[in-house]
């Protein structure tokens, strides 16, 4: 009999649908969850996530805190997040749930703090599976047994980086969409890459939004599989190299508008 696989999972907060999902199917998948890292949200937080994203963030903030399965309501032509926890009766809502199977539910000011190091340093777990919340730094990759596991909303290694979904459109790389399963590492999606996954375009209604909207389940389901698979030895990751792709930014609002109208064009 094999020895059933430990982890730990990083949240960007508590309620976040995608982590929920990734936790309760892999407690199904016969994985332990030792300890779930949640990143606080402080206000040094949203001033560091503010320069980045700019007012992007209040629109992200208000769908994932505030409306939640609401943001949702106009995408029931095609399958979402939320269809697909009805579909596999997902009821994990808030990882404090977790609790009552006696795993640990630790908020902390950063993923890197040494807090979270000396817990993984302890508990020696044989992967850390990341479901957001910032740049991991080396104190902590190397302290996550085989790696920290990440699902990369783009194709590596040739769409790094932020917006791996309007880019390629952008570019009229309509072959390139879809998503990676990888290892982190110090840079920016450069980590080994453990599988990759094309999304095709509906020819019928789809936009940029729907696009998006898609992906989540889709990288939901396979981020699951990949990690069961790897833990289990069933697939070896494979490097990748620098100039193989090159890392992205946000796209502006002038961009994004010419991406959208190529999507209109193809379809």
């Amino acid at each position: 009999m094999r020895d059933r696989k430990r982890i730990a999972v990083f949240s960007p907060n508590p309620k976040s649908l995608y982590t929920t999902s990734v936790c309760e199917l892999l407690l199904r998948n016969d994985i332990i969850i030792e300890d779930v890292f949640v990143k606080k949200f402080t206000i040094s937080r949203f001033q560091k996530e503010f320069s980045r994203d700019g007012f992007r963030l209040i629109k992200k903030i208000w769908n994932k805190l505030i409306l939640q399965e609401k943001a949702y309501n106009g995408f029931t032509h095609v399958e979402n997040i939320i269809s697909f926890r009805e579909k596999e009766k997902i009821k994990l809502n808030n990882v404090k749930e977790l609790k009552k199977k006696g795993i640990g539910v630790h908020f902390v000011n950063d993923l890197n703090d040494i807090s979270v190091e000396k817990i993984l340093r302890a508990k020696k777990v044989d992967a850390v599976v990341f479901t957001g919340g910032g740049l991991i730094r080396e104190n902590i990759i190397k302290n996550a047994g085989a790696g920290v596991f990440n699902c990369h909303m783009g194709k590596l290694p040739e769409y790094r980086g932020m917006d791996v979904v309007e880019w390629p459109l952008f570019k009229k790389d309509f072959n390139n969409l879809g998503f990676t399963v990888h290892f982190m590492d110090k840079g920016v999606d450069t980590g080994d890459i453990l599988e990759v996954v094309s999304v095709e375009i509906h020819k019928e209604d789809d936009s940029i939004k729907t696009l998006r909207a898609r992906f989540e389940p889709l990288m939901t389901k396979n981020y699951v599989k990949t990690i069961t698979a790897f833990l289990n030895g069933e697939i070896e990751p494979k490097k990748q190299l620098l100039d193989d792709g090159k890392q992205y930014y946000i796209i502006d609002e002038y961009m994004k508008e010419i991406a959208d109208q190529n999507l209109k064009s193809y379809r």
